[in-house]
């Protein structure tokens, strides 16, 4: 009795388990579309998709694709993210100065991570001289908005 209990246990998770698969690939095409219309926010959430691996394959250059698409509209955490992409060569060349212009980009929005991440490249000088001074103002406009 036992036997056919577990077997049952087992097909039902099989089951559920497809459904999942099934329920997470139609949610991936659904944020597809509406990052291909444009959607900035499906195009992050895409992108991390693609970074982490999520339902995807990882792939740094797909991820980079749509996290350019929504900088590209002015959205601020995009614009911080591609600006890590390009300080760690995560999908494309490793480049302090794009990286810099990125960040920047999202800093004068107020992007606080974009500000804390620019502190740190003005104070290990990477794309700019080491300027801690420069850096200090970068981490206390971060610091400031909690």
């Amino acid at each position: 009795m036992q036997s056919k209990s577990t077997f049952r246990n087992a097909t039902i998770l099989l089951l559920a388990l497809a459904f999942v698969a099934a329920a997470q690939s139609t949610k991936i095409e659904q944020l597809r579309s509406a990052a291909e219309q444009g959607d900035a926010q499906a195009q992050i959430s895409l992108g991390a998709m693609y970074v982490a691996g999520e339902g995807v394959s990882q792939d740094y250059g797909e991820a980079v694709k749509w996290f350019r698409l929504a900088a590209d509209q002015g959205d601020a955490q995009a614009q911080s993210i591609l600006g890590a992409m390009y300080s760690e060569g995560e999908g494309v060349p490793q480049d302090y100065e794009e990286a810099l212009k990125w960040y920047r980009l999202a800093a004068g929005q107020g992007y606080t991570g974009a500000q804390y991440l620019l502190g740190l490249m003005y104070r290990n000088g990477k794309g700019v001289p080491q300027d801690y001074r420069e850096a200090l103002k970068w981490y206390r406009l971060a610091a400031e908005q909690g």
